[in-house]
């Protein structure tokens, strides 16, 4: 898993959205008191004096990434930054576009605006990347050192349809009991946005993650149908076992890619701050705010 430079990232997605403001007509008014005209150069002029130092620092530090990512050489494609969205919605908001969108536009963003956020991010790691080398004795102490890190956890694959009132619940499961198809079932009725649109799948997951309840029936459960509804505090779960993976220690062989990845994201996340540091200082910046 790639790791970022969550501060430049963070910043950037205030400093997008709210430079926006500053490209329509100033004399735009914004609103009006009794009648009295607030024009968008008075909104302007207070941005500036109570922020406008700091957006600026931010508009000049993403300007200076790009520039050296050009003179690198260094690009990021419009693929490459979707892959990446696609990868946090996944990792941070179990895969639910629906609470993705709700968290933007709790913040006053757009998909547009993370993606420019993502790239200059990407920018940086990449450049990052290019001046990094791990070396085999490196990897090899590196799974000596980590080795839990990488052995195969005891996980479930399961899937489930959640419903509000346990009669519906009771009624879903004698459907499934008589054949009907549950992921169709999960997309007409379940009510978790996150895994609805497919078919209830919450893919692999280990313990600590699910609630109590949720996870007590699941990990004491074969692979099947559980027969009977799992009641949590967020409604009536019918959940069916789809895989079970047992715990076991790995070889070197076999995960020999995967710590050499992990080694490498680590030296990259501790040079990340030094790195723009660098490119910071050696840029010649005159500011006239």
């Amino acid at each position: 898993m790639k790791k970022h430079l969550n501060l430049i990232l963070a910043v950037l997605l205030v400093i997008v959205s709210g430079v926006a403001v500053f490209a329509l007509a100033r004399e735009e008014v914004v609103a009006t008191v009794n009648g009295e005209k607030i024009t968008k150069d008075e909104l302007y002029q207070e941005l500036v004096a109570h922020n406008g130092k700091y957006v600026l620092e931010q508009l000049i530090s993403a300007r200076v990434i790009t520039q050296a990512a050009k003179k690198e050489g260094i690009s990021v494609s419009d693929e490459e930054v979707s892959a990446e969205l696609e990868r946090m919605i996944e990792e941070h908001y179990g895969g639910s576009r629906e609470y993705f969108e709700l968290a933007l536009s709790q913040y006053g963003l757009t998909e547009q605006t993370l993606k420019q956020s993502i790239r200059i991010d990407m920018l940086l790691t990449e450049m990052v990347r290019a001046k990094t080398t791990v070396t085999e004795e490196e990897v090899q102490k590196h799974f000596a050192d980590n080795q839990d890190k990488f052995n195969i956890p005891h996980e479930v694959h399961a899937r489930h349809i959640l419903v509000k009132e346990e009669e519906k619940a009771t009624e879903i499961l004698q459907q499934l009991k008589a054949g009907a198809d549950f992921a169709a079932l999960a997309k007409e009725h379940s009510s978790d946005p996150g895994s609805k649109e497919k078919g209830g799948d919450l893919g692999m997951f280990g313990t600590g993650v699910m609630v109590k309840e949720f996870e007590e029936a699941v990990f004491s459960a074969p692979v099947g149908l559980i027969d009977r509804a799992v009641e949590t505090s967020h409604g009536y779960h019918i959940i069916e076992v789809l895989e079970i993976q047992e715990a076991r220690e790995v070889t070197f062989a076999e995960v020999e890619d995967k710590v050499r990845e992990d080694l490498e994201n680590e030296k990259i996340a501790a040079q990340l701050e030094a790195e723009f540091a660098e490119l910071r200082n050696a840029a010649d910046v005159v500011t006239k705010l």
